[in-house]
């Protein structure tokens, strides 16, 4: 019989051994439909002057064990979030999924809400907005407000936000008021989860404000609100933003969608959706942490197995004088595995590194790889002499230095991925013009003196069978003779400008390293250069075979025993796929 038999392979009574090869070939169905278990958290809302923000709409069909005792069920009198009915998806049916993003802070407000997040029928509402002397908004949860009417929260989502300086409601209970003109009220607070093998607490109010100190934010995610600008919400928990009161509010955080199924099925999703696995015994969990459209599509199918990945976005080119930022690093080694099924087409792309920007031009960023629906984004490019213009990215570009003021560096991990794609550049320093490096996987970059700052360093990986050093971060540039190092991981060097002068460097191939930061081009061995092209390596059982499109360029090694890997070192389209048998 074939290694993978189909049903009409054989007749009558089969063998357990030939029944287990046809389910891992995909030729043997699981009987449908797939359970799921679902959180969809919303964004929450911005805060404002006074008013704290709402946390985004909290909805599950999944009861936690822990902790105890804990707020996981219903919580304030608008009647909280509450445990809904069990779902069961069509196989090979595809079902919306979306992540609703923060709503913006505001002055006088009322802030805007934030956005709402989706699986198949289920929809959660994004936090309501804080206001001032305005009504907060209703949402999921509802928008504190420093004199006007606090906003209301929606039965089974979330809570009330309160007045005078409140902070704004949380999944599990009210926002609580401060006192006007004074102390900001503490946020709601949120809902405990162990959807994903541990307990979290998720969707908590931001804080309100007055003008003698800021309420906390609510546990869970809300931004604390202060007497001076507000903090934001926390990414991927749905707080509330928290409000200001000499300066604005902030922004809520963004929400998630946490989709929980057994392990014989694996989500397929489409090409705009990034999100990271986690294991539990007998279950395959996917956290999303952001659609790029409101289209974008989730799609069960059975005989799931696991893929092991390394994922590494294109380097940033260097400027004169910022280093370029790392490529984003993402892999299977500081997360889990990602499941996948056989017969299923995934994307895959190395992004390309970006340019260097000489004669005091500026440099471009890093491309994103992509394996399925891992998606790392390409390192910030460096800024350009005398202007505060580095680039965020997986990895952040160093920032300028010129004698007032200095230029900071970019943020890294830029969007926002958990665990961490990478860090933020250094900054510039304070003569000679001197650049600040780049960012890289483990370090952020050093900041100028009066010689370029050093890259940040990279992360090690051994998927390949030995440790590689990956995505480090590019040397920052300066107008005096000594340069400076990338970081560990093919970051290139930052050039030294003046005579006898140093030598800078690109980001290495296929590592994701930052270009080096440049002269001004007095010396043309110290020019701005480009950051080096990323890399997606994926590894697999021998069992399985990985069959990818055209366009793809890639290695097979056998040199880890029971498993095949596969690097791929360049793809020629955006629209490059694999697909595994």
């Amino acid at each position: 019989m074939a290694q993978f038999p189909s049903q009409t392979d054989a007749n009558g009574i089969w063998r357990i051994n030939d029944l287990r090869n046809a389910r891992m070939g995909s030729n043997w169905p699981l009987i449908g439909p797939a359970p799921v278990e679902y959180l969809v958290l919303a964004g929450g809302g911005g805060g404002a002057y006074g008013g704290g923000g709402g946390a985004g709409g909290y909805r599950t069909n999944y009861t936690s064990s822990g902790p105890t005792p804990s707020p996981k069920l219903s919580g304030g009198p608008s009647g909280g979030s509450a445990i809904e009915s069990a779902f069961s998806a069509t196989v090979g049916t595809a079902y919306t999924v979306t992540v609703g993003a923060g709503g913006a802070g505001t002055g006088p407000g009322p802030s805007p809400n934030g956005s709402n997040s989706v699986f198949a029928t289920v929809t959660s509402l994004g936090g309501g907005g804080g206001g001032y002397s305005a009504a907060g908004a209703s949402g999921g949860s509802g928008g504190g407000s420093s004199s006007g009417v606090a906003g209301s929260g929606t039965t089974g989502q979330g809570s009330d936000g309160a007045s005078s300086a409140g902070g704004g409601g949380g999944a599990s209970a009210v926002g609580v008021s401060g006192t006007t003109g004074s102390i900001g009220g503490v946020g709601g607070a949120g809902q405990y989860s162990d959807i994903t093998g541990s307990a979290v607490q998720r969707g908590g109010g931001g804080g309100g404000a007055g003008v003698g100190a800021g309420g906390a934010g609510g546990a869970g995610g809300g931004g604390p609100g202060q007497s001076s600008t507000g903090i934001a919400g926390t990414s991927l928990l749905g707080g509330g933003g928290g409000a200001g009161w000499a300066g604005s509010g902030a922004a809520g955080g963004s929400g998630v969608v946490i989709l929980r199924v057994p392990d014989g099925f694996a989500a397929a999703f489409s090409d705009g959706v990034m999100a990271r696995a986690y294991s539990v015994s007998g279950y395959n969990i996917y956290e999303v942490q952001q659609t790029t459209t409101t289209g974008e599509t989730v799609t069960f199918f059975p005989n799931a197995f696991l893929v092991e990945y390394l994922v590494v976005a294109g380097g940033g080119g260097g400027s004169d004088m910022g280093g370029g930022g790392a490529g984003g690093f993402l892999t299977s080694d500081n997360s889990v595995a990602l499941p996948v099924t056989v017969g299923q087409t995934y994307p895959v792309i190395v992004g390309g590194g970006g340019t260097g920007g000489p004669n005091n031009s500026t440099g471009t960023s890093g491309s994103n790889s992509q394996f399925a629906s891992i998606l790392a984004t390409g390192g910030g490019h460096g800024g350009v002499y005398n202007a505060n213009n580095a680039a965020t990215g997986g990895s952040g570009g160093g920032g300028t230095g010129t004698p007032s003021p200095q230029y900071p560096g970019a943020a890294g991990n830029t969007p926002f991925r958990s665990p961490s794609q990478g860090n933020s550049g250094g900054n510039g320093g304070t003569a000679n013009y001197a650049g600040g490096g780049g960012g890289g996987a483990t370090d952020p970059g050093s900041n100028g003196t009066t010689t370029g700052g050093n890259g940040g360093n990279g992360t090690a990986s051994s998927i390949s069978g030995s440790p590689v050093t990956y995505a480090g971060g590019g040397g920052g540039g300066s107008l005096s003779a000594t340069g400076s190092t990338g970081g560990a991981g093919g970051g290139g060097n930052g050039g030294g400008d003046a005579s006898p002068g140093s030598t800078s460097t690109p980001g290495g191939t296929n590592t994701g390293g930052g270009g080096g930061g440049g002269g001004t081009d007095y010396n043309p061995n110290a020019i701005a250069r480009g950051g080096g092209s990323g890399v997606v390596i994926i590894k697999i059982e021998d069992i399985r075979t990985a069959t990818f499109s055209a366009g793809v360029t890639y290695s097979e090694s056998t040199a880890v025993s029971g498993y095949k890997i596969y690097t791929v070192t360049a793809t020629s389209t955006t629209s490059e796929t694999v697909t595994f048998s």
